[in-house]
Order: C-alpha cells, then structure tokens, then sequence
C-alpha cells in the first residue's frame, strides 16, 4: 500500500523553529513508539508504524498494564518514522510545545488485518518493546465531533498486572535522561541496553499506596514476591535455605536521608517503626529498594511475633529489620539478576549496618532436609529455601518455597462465644479456602485482659443477626455470637483433628498488615472461579497489594474505576468501608445521613441524596422527617448498610448532629475551619489548636479529624441534653467571637468575597437536618483521600488534610478510641448567657 500523506504533520510546523524531523526516515515495517509528552497538556504519544508513517494517539494517563483500565487514546496526525527517534523541546509558539522523552520503543505485530482493524475500529495487536510487552488493544468509541477518540487497553496474558505500572519509569528509555536534564540539554548517560532494558521491565510495578510526601527520586513500591508453602524442603542444589523470620513483611525505600517502609499490601507504615527508619537513613543509600522483615529477637535469637506485637502497641524501640533482598540499588532495577547476585548487591548496601536494629539475613547452602531438622531442633518456626538462580517476581512463586516446624496461620474470625466469667470464651475462626470460608474451630487461649476488652469492642460493632456465609458452622457453638469475617488473627495450633478442627489453637496477635477478608464465596460458579486464582496453600490466599479484596454482598460493576486519577474501583470502595467497618460503625449507628454518589465515578456526575432510592433496602433504615416536611430519612443500620451504600455509587457519608432516639438533641457539635486557598494548612492547623485550648477553657473536651479535603473539623461530643438552639446558639456565638476578635484570619459568615486569605469558621452545621462530613468517610477527591480522625499531638506533625486515602487509613488504629463516646458532657449554661449577652440574636 502506498505510504500515507504527511501533509497534516507538516502544516502543524515550522521546522526552522522546531527541531522535530520534517522528513519520513526510513522504514523497518512495524516499529511502535511511545513518547511521554509535557505539553498544555501532559500525555503520552502511541505511535504504530504502518504504511510508511507512524499512526498515532495521544494518551492523557499513557498506557496501564491493568486490564481493567480502559485508557482514551485520541487519534492525532500521522507522524513520519524518523520521529520515532525524537527526543528534545519543543520552543513555546509552535504546535505542541514542551518536552518530549522517548519513553519505550520496540516492535509491533497485528493480530487482526490492521487496515480493516483501523476502518472497523477494533486494531489488535502484541508489543515487544523495551517496557510495553503482550497483547494490546484499541477500540474505537462511537459518537460524533471532532476528535477521534479511541481506548487503549491490555488485554490479559502473563504480562497484565493490576497496577498501572507505568509510573516506575522516569527516564528516557534511549538515553536514561530525566524531563530535567532533557530540557537542560544535558549529555545523554550511557545507552542501554535494549534488550537488557527490556529484560529488566518484565516484571511491572505498583504505584505506592500511601500519599505521604516523599523525595522524588524515592523508589516506589514494588508487590513482593512471596512463598509457597511446603510440606518438606526442596531437595537438590541451587538453593539457598534462611531461618524463616517471624515479623511484619517490610519493603524499605532508601534515598539518602529519606526513608519509606512500606508493608507487604503498599501501607506506608514509616511512622510505626521509627527507629527501623533511622537506622536505614544511616546507610544513606541512593535510589535503593530493600526486601525484608520487622521482628523481635528473644533472648536465644530467635523471632517471635506476639513479643512484636506488644512492641508495637508499647512503643519500644526494640523492633529489628532483618533484609533478605535488594530490588533497586543506585536507580538500576536488579529484580533481573539472580539471587545469589542480589545477595552480593545487598551485602554492599548494608555493610555499614549496626547489626542490632539493622541486620542480613543469613543462608546456608545445604541438603534442605538437614537444614531444617537443624531449625527445627533450635525451635525456629521453620525455614525459607530459595533457588539461587531465580530472578524476583511480583507474585507467589515455586521458586521460594517455605516449610514450617510449627503450625501457624492467619485465620479470620466469623464469631465468637459468650462467656459468664468474661467477655468471650472463645474466637470462632474460619480458613479461606478455595471455595470460600471454611470453619475450622475456636481460639480460646492467648488473650490477657487488655486484649480481651479490646477485642470485645471491635466485634461489637461488626454483629450480624445471621450466620455469615462460612461453610462447616454446623460444627460452631449452638450460642455463637456472629461477626462480618473481616478481622484477622495469627493463630498458632497443634494440628488438626480429623474432621478438619484447629487442635490446642492460641491467639498470637492481629494481622494489620494484611487486608481484611476475602469474598465469601459460595456455590460451584463461584467456586471455579476462586480455583483459577487460588494459591497452593492451605488457608492462606495471595493478594496483589495494588488492590482491596472483593467484599462480600452483590457488587455490580465492581471494576468500575471510581477515582481515576488513583486508580481505585467501585470494588476498593467497597472493600474500604468493610476494612473500616468496626470504627465508622460507632459514627453511624441510629444517626440520620446523607450520600454524595458517584455512580460513574468521579468523571461522571455526582448527586447529593438525602433520600433512599428503589432497591436500596438491606442495612438502610428509614427515619421519618421531625418536621413532617419531607421524605423519610435514612440511616445505616450495620455493615449490610454500607456495602448497600457501595453498591449504590455512594463515595461520601455526611450525618446529623444527633441520633435516634433524640433527634431534638444533638450529641456533637461540628466546627469546620474552611480556607481559602490561599491559606496554608499550617495555619488551619494552629487555628485548630487555638480553638482547642479556647474550649479547654470552658472545660469541653475536643477532638480534631483532618477533612481529607483541605480543612480541618472541631468535633465536640456531647451527651445529648440540651436544645438545638442552645447548641446552634453557642457554635454561631463562638464562632462570631473568634471572628470579631481576629477579623484578619476569622470570618463566619459564607462570603466566598468576604473570605479571601482567612478561614471561614463554618457553625452552621449546627442546625437540625444540617450535616457534616463523618469519620472514616472516603471523600469524592481525585487522590480518593479521607476524612480522617487524628490526635492533637499527631495533628502538629501533619502537613496537609488529605494525608490518608483508601489504601492508607485502613492501617488506622482509631486514636479517639474510648475517649471520644465516652466524653458525656454539656455546655455550661453561664457560657451560653455570656455569648448571648456579648454578642446578641443572630441576624
């Protein structure tokens, strides 16, 4: 076929100002190019070779390895071949100005005709390129204007992943230079290796969960590479065998000073192991990306999880990290060099390491079967053997293999049952198996009396009037108490009796660095569909740390992509108001709401509902209006509640100021200290503190959630027995005060005019019907952020409202907890007459 006209391109340029080529190259036939783009807009250029010119597609968020994403591709003017080379500024005054970095380049093979794919608008196609990989596909939208737009989308095979995975890659894949040094004009780095470059971008990568502020060139998470778990130890050489560690899973991104541990599902878990932090900063590591565990040593030197526990909970700075592997050191991706290489790498890296907090884990090379008689004799959990030779993947793998002397696992509870002595007799756990939940006994043993009233708690709030759906439960208790299967324990145990019941089972602690539970999964469908993504392991599933588990109830449309600047579905959504179901609960119950939907996502509309639609029925409870004015209300019941509320697109909960059954009385009082934005969070935060110490003052006790907006909320609880003119008087009295007194940073009033460099002191949250944002709340912001409760110290540390999202609060334990429904307490009545008599009747 003749080759297609470059007129179009040509017209766009004046190629005595832009150094892009104006000439067509030559032509190998099916190059593919992909160009990361800083123009008006940044994007990323798709380029096919065909025809003699390289077809292409402007895509806004570039390509995703995640099947699930269905990114636009929007059809431009062919390009000729030789721009398939073009690195370099384009100059302000020409047709797309800004930088362009070529970002992966290889080869491309159709699978379908491309001219009829291009006329029917299907084009299938594989990509071997040096990041891109695997079959692709675009498809053409229908409608009418302008623009042809297109989706750009990976269909699934060995090279699809559930992150979008492009995020990792920063430089340009011909020269290894950055946009900087790009638009500096800086000499290219040494040319690597295409084929190696291609070797080392195999395996993708996850984006990090947490938002928290970081060095740029801070290595991002990686989704470790994890264990089968074996009766007996491999045999044969090649393998190197290591004392299995008994901790937390840590990943610990190091760039010089800067430090970000990251647990084995993405949560940034830097600020609960402080002193694991610094003793990494000291190595002063560039660009380097370590694998390892947190844990405690006893005093014969062996792990031991529940002694890491009560580290944890205590504070002590006794929590060791022990490092396994090394997947990035200096910037260079090493997750393609064998083990035994990565080892080297990592004895390197950490030779400056104190060997108390900071340690290598060590391996013998030996008959397998003898190494771990010799664990087991020393009392050691087990061992961990791994092929010297294997490269690390992102996913469960035969090549690291792990056979433990003593029982343990994770186990999710489903119940528990009652006790006349204390709180509960016994935890009634449940295995995951293939087909779902499997009953497997109870934990009676392990718990002090701490422990005892603080699980008593968090199952209080997950009650469920029914038997969840778990198989084997006609082997529970006949007075079992039931729960949402969403809290995990390690449980170690003897054995298993032979109608498959935990034997002598003791609790060891709460699994929170793991997600909370899986999908209850019932009948033969679903069955064969867990059977297709089940790991080899008894009880124990995998997970990609990029996403939530499914939850259970019917989700439709769980794919939906509802935040998609985050990445995050309809199924994470979800998934998070179950993760936090036992503290969000406590905020709900009997409390009239309202809803900010999104059932397209945050791209489509979003609606405010006061109101219950048709089919919104299981946990929604209806309220009559006080006023008689208006619809019923409505009010989530209990965990069935919420998920209705995710089936329904709903993002944000917003409740009253007070409860069932006294809707006359308000049981909190809400200040909101709203900026403009040109006011810093810093001062928000002070303002914040001073409102504090004010009602310090009048002896009310107040407790601070951070919006997950750019704001703060003052919540004051109250125990429920004054008016709401008394409540609305004294918060529009307060607030009105702050402002005379300080009018250059207060207002309260809603002029966005009026407001412009201060912090609008919004009271009128205060009103029977008004509402405001609740604790645990996700927030419909495109960073899927949430309005999260902090303490007054943690409060002085942070520096902005939106510091946790849907990936990173879950990991939370509530700092209000006890304190804050336990606050009962009113306002003073000679506090109400003084405002009163200051500051006279609102207008």
């Amino acid at each position: 076929m003749a080759p297609r006209s470059l007129s179009t391109y040509r017209t766009k340029r004046d190629f005595s100002q832009t150094p892009e080529p104006s000439t067509g190259g030559r032509s190998s036939g099916n190059i593919f190019v992909v160009q990361h783009h800083w123009a008006t807009r940044e994007h990323y250029d798709f380029r096919l070779e065909l025809d003699g010119v390289l077809l292409s597609w402007a895509v806004t968020r570039g390509p995703s390895f995640n099947p699930a994403d269905k990114r636009l591709a929007v059809r431009t003017e062919d390009h000729p071949t030789s721009y398939g080379d073009f690195e370099g500024t384009i100059p302000e005054g020409n047709y797309g100005a800004g930088t362009v970095m070529l970002w992966d380049t290889g080869t491309w093979e159709p699978t379908v005709d491309p001219h009829k794919g291009l006329r029917e608008g299907s084009l299938k196609f594989g990509l071997d390129g040096e990041r891109l990989k695997g079959h692709w596909a675009l498809v053409r939208m229908r409608g009418e204007g302008k623009r042809e737009n297109w989706l750009l989308i990976k269909e699934r095979d060995d090279y699809a992943r559930k992150d979008p995975g492009i995020d990792r890659f920063k430089a340009s894949v011909k020269t290894g230079r950055t946009r900087q040094q790009i638009e500096k004009n800086r000499p290219p780095s040494k040319r690597r290796s295409p084929r190696g470059a291609a070797k080392r971008s195999t395996t993708s990568t996850a984006r990090p969960k947490s938002r928290s502020k970081s060095a740029p060139d801070l290595p991002a998470f990686v989704p470790p590479m994890m264990c089968e778990l074996h009766k007996t130890p491999p045999p044969g050489p090649d393998w190197l065998h290591e004392t299995k560690l008994d901790g937390y899973r840590l990943e610990a991104a190091l760039s010089g000073s800067n430090v970000r541990l990251y647990t084995r599902e993405g949560l940034d878990w830097t600020a609960r192991f402080p002193t694991i932090a610094e003793a990494l900063a000291k190595l002063k590591a560039r660009q380097t990306l370590l694998d390892g565990e947190a844990v405690v040593f006893d005093h014969v030197g062996l792990t031991d999880f529940a002694a890491l526990v009560q580290s944890l909970k205590e504070k002590k700075p006794n929590i060791a990290y022990v490092a396994f592997d090394i997947l990035m050191r200096n910037g260079m991706d090493l997750r393609a060099k064998p083990l035994r290489e990565r080892k080297q790498e990592l004895e390197r890296v950490a030779a400056k390491a104190d060997g108390v907090l900071l340690r290598l884990s060590s391996f013998i090379e030996a008959e397998g079967s003898l190494v771990f008689k010799k664990a087991a004799a020393l009392g050691a959990e087990g061992i961990v053997s791994k092929r010297a030779s294997s490269l690390y993947e992102s996913r469960r793998s035969p090549h690291w293999i792990k056979t433990k002397t003593a029982r343990r696992e994770d186990f999710l509870i489903v119940g528990y049952k009652p006790s006349e002595r204390r709180q509960f007799s016994s935890l009634l756990v449940a295995a995951e198996e293939v087909q779902g939940l499997k009953y497997v006994g109870g934990v009676g043993t392990g718990f002090d009396t701490v422990e005892l009233e603080r699980t008593f708690e968090r199952l209080g709030s997950l009650k469920r009037p029914s038997r969840p759906p778990v198989r084997g439960l006609e082997k529970a208790p006949r007075k079992a108490c039931w729960v949402e299967p969403v809290l995990r324990a390690e449980v170690e145990f003897q054995g298993w009796t032979s109608d498959g019941q935990l034997r002598q089972a003791r609790f060891l602690g709460w699994r929170e660095d793991r997600s909370p539970g899986r999908n209850f999964m019932q009948g033969k469908k679903a069955g064969k569909r867990a059977a297709k993504r089940a790991p080899t392991s008894r009880a124990s599933a995998s997970r990609r740390s990029a996403e939530f588990p499914p939850v259970p109830g019917t989700i439709t449309h769980s794919e939906r992509v509802i935040f998609p600047r985050a990445g995050f579905t309809k199924g994470d959504a979800a998934s998070y108001y179950l993760a936090v179901a036992d503290r969000i609960m406590p905020h709900l119950a009997g409390r009239p709401i309202s809803f900010v939907r999104a059932p397209e996502g945050l791209a489509g509309e979003t609606f405010f509902q006061r109101h219950q639609l048709p089919g919104m029925k299981s946990g929604i409870r209806l309220i009559p209006d006080p006023d008689g004015e208006h619809k019923d209300f409505i009010a989530i019941e209990n965990v069935d509640g919420l998920i209705t509320a995710a089936q329904f697109g709903v993002i944000e909960l917003h409740g009253w100021g007070a409860r069932l059954p006294k809707l006359d009385k308000p049981d909190r009082i809400v200040l909101d200290l709203d900026p403009d934005p040109a006011v810093k969070f810093a001062s928000v935060r002070d303002a914040a503190l001073e409102l504090r110490e004010l009602l310090k003052g009048i002896e009310l006790k107040s407790f601070p959630l951070i919006t997950g907006g750019k704001g703060v909320h003052v919540l004051i609880p109250l125990d429920a027995s004054q008016s709401w003119d008394e409540i609305t008087d004294f918060a529009s009295g307060l607030a009105r005060g702050l402002a005379t007194a300080d009018p250059n940073r207060f207002i309260a009033t809603a002029s966005k005019e009026k407001r412009k460099r201060k912090i609008y002191i919004d009271w009128l949250r205060n009103r029977l019907t008004a509402s405001a944002i609740l604790p645990w709340s996700l927030r419909a912001k495109p960073n899927a952020s949430v309005a999260v409760p902090v303490s007054w110290s943690e409060l002085t540390r942070l520096d902005r409202a939106d510091a946790f999202n849907l990936a990173t609060a879950p990991a939370r334990k509530d700092p209000w907890a006890g304190e804050f429904f336990g606050a009962r307490q009113r306002i003073n009545s000679k506090v109400l007459e003084y405002l009163k008599s200051e500051l006279g009747e609102e207008n």
